[in-house]
């Protein structure tokens, strides 16, 4: 019986001595040592999984706090780098850099196969040629009705409120607006988004409640394995709010089933969709994938969340400013005016974005909302690299987000005051480079294009038709948790709408 006891008592010395040993090669001997940080990220993913999880989505916030004490680059994470210096975002992300995504970061998605979660640099080329056309500038002048036309459903439903008296919520709103933009854009198929009572739609809910579990798929990818690979009656069990989710997968497997079935069906259209890319025949050459289900669902669910929720964060958030702004709010509604005297007969698109002080407001709206506001990480290689003037080893993962940019306050004096002017400055075009709203490089948003359409198009009719008085403003309305995009937490920003007289 001694002897067993000795032997569990020697086994647990030699463990505790491994795991100790192990800590202080990571703390000491690591090639990333030599960086400054907390000591706990050093040893453990452990320290960003709790501010991810247990601070609700307050990483971001924590990572502000981490400069400030160590300066502008931190070890956070045993093989990961941050910076802040504005000279490391372009050797990261920019064009002709080889780095690779992060899987550990991109497969929370469960969309693996969509070209934003790909990390073969080759297929990746490969499949945004192949989309790329459907997002062009001129595949969206083309379409450019299909998007007036939802914009037009969002003032009419706005307009519905001014008899009742109460506010609309202009979250939800325009939310609803982009989302209904990219499923019929994307798809040729509504989404119904702007139909629902207080825009309170299923689709938009079934986002918001299952935004947080991605870092717990992230942290804890088996949980992840286990609601996703579960017969859906038992997932909606374990996890209530994975139902919306698994609605929507769904409902678009079985328009993906009907196309796959019948391609010829596509010629019935009103108009050219993603799936008359994807579908179309390539040449030998290009050596692509088989076309199959999986990838196009996945392709399809990744473009209807990006499309929705980065646009309309955006639109709320130049909302928000704009009528905080009495200055702002009327040098708009003029330069709208003078460019459209007859509201009923709405310019085009490239009127719109021919507007200086509209397209001021617009990136400094880009700017304040930042689009994506996780640090998007990229592993090293083949080679070692020169980041911010520091040699960073091949493997070791950095990243950068996109409100270290937009907040720094060398670039952006006054960075959190709500400035369009800053736009309109002689050098202003110096600023470009620091606007990131749709990432950089090889890896940017596929969607830019139809973005800027959209947010013209939306802020343009909007503040060109419609008074707005805000409900109860507070910079609450806009402030959010870090969960890849923005999760406002506190009471959506609502306005009391009216037409314009004018």
């Amino acid at each position: 019986m001694f002897s067993q006891y000795l032997l569990i008592a020697v086994a647990t010395l030699c463990l505790c001595i491994t795991v100790v040993i192990g800590a202080a090669k990571r703390l000491y001997q690591h090639p990333l040592s030599k960086y400054p940080g907390p000591g706990l990220a050093a040893l453990t993913l452990w320290y960003k999984a709790y501010f991810d999880i247990v601070k609700d989505g307050g990483w971001v916030e924590h990572l502000e706090g981490l400069h400030e004490i160590y300066g502008p680059v931190i070890r956070i994470a045993p093989n990961e780098l941050h910076f802040s210096d504005p000279s490391a975002y372009n050797d990261i992300y920019g064009m002709g850099t080889q780095h690779t995504k992060d899987l550990d970061m991109y497969s929370c998605f469960a969309t693996d196969l969509s070209v934003f979660a790909m990390f073969d640099h080759h297929e990746v080329t490969q499949r945004r040629n192949l989309i790329g056309p459907f997002f062009s500038r001129r595949a969206i002048l083309k379409l450019e009705k299909t998007v007036q036309d939802k914009i037009d459903i969002l003032v009419s439903r706005l307009l519905d409120y001014h008899p009742t008296g109460k506010p609309a919520n202009l979250d939800l709103a325009f939310r609803s607006t982009s989302l209904e933009v990219i499923t019929s854009y994307c798809f040729g198929k509504s989404s119904n988004a702007l139909d629902y009572k207080n825009f309170e739609n299923d689709i938009l809910a079934a986002i918001d409640q299952t935004l947080p579990m991605i870092w717990v798929f992230r942290h804890f990818p088996l949980i992840k394995s286990l609601l996703l690979g579960v017969p859906e009656c038992f997932a909606s069990v374990l996890k209530p709010s994975t139902v919306g989710i698994l609605q929507q997968r769904r409902q678009m497997g079985k328009q993906i089933d009907d196309i796959m079935k019948d391609p010829s069906s596509l010629e019935n259209a009103d108009h050219e969709t993603i799936y008359h890319h994807f579908l179309t025949p390539q040449p030998e050459n290009l050596r692509l994938p088989p076309v199959t289900r999986d990838w196009l669902l996945d392709e399809g669910l990744y473009m209807r969340f990006a499309g929705s929720d980065t646009v309309g964060n955006t639109c709320t958030v130049a909302a928000y400013h704009i009528l905080a702004n009495k200055d702002v709010h009327a040098k708009l509604f003029k330069s709208l005016k003078d460019a459209w005297p007859d509201r009923d007969t709405p310019p085009s698109y490239e009127i719109l974005e021919k507007l200086p002080y509209l397209t001021a407001v617009i990136k400094e709206s880009l700017r304040m909302a930042h689009g994506i506001v996780t640090p998007l990480p990229r592993i090293i290689g083949p080679m070692e690299a020169d980041i911010a003037g520091l040699v960073v080893p091949a493997g070791t993962v950095v990243s950068m987000g996109a409100t270290f940019l937009h907040k720094n306050s060398d670039i952006f004096p006054n960075p959190s005051t709500f400035q369009p002017e800053r736009w309109l400055k002689e050098d202003s075009t110096m600023l470009e480079k620091y606007l990131v709203s749709f990432s950089k490089g090889p890896r940017s948003c596929l969607g830019i294009n139809l973005a800027w359409c959209e947010l013209y198009l939306i802020l343009g009719t909007v503040f060109r038709k419609l008074n707005l008085t805000p409900d109860r403003p507070s910079i609450e309305n806009i402030s959010f948790r870090e969960y890849f995009v923005p999760i406002h937490r506190g009471r959506h920003f609502h306005a009391f709408v009216s037409p314009t007289t004018d």
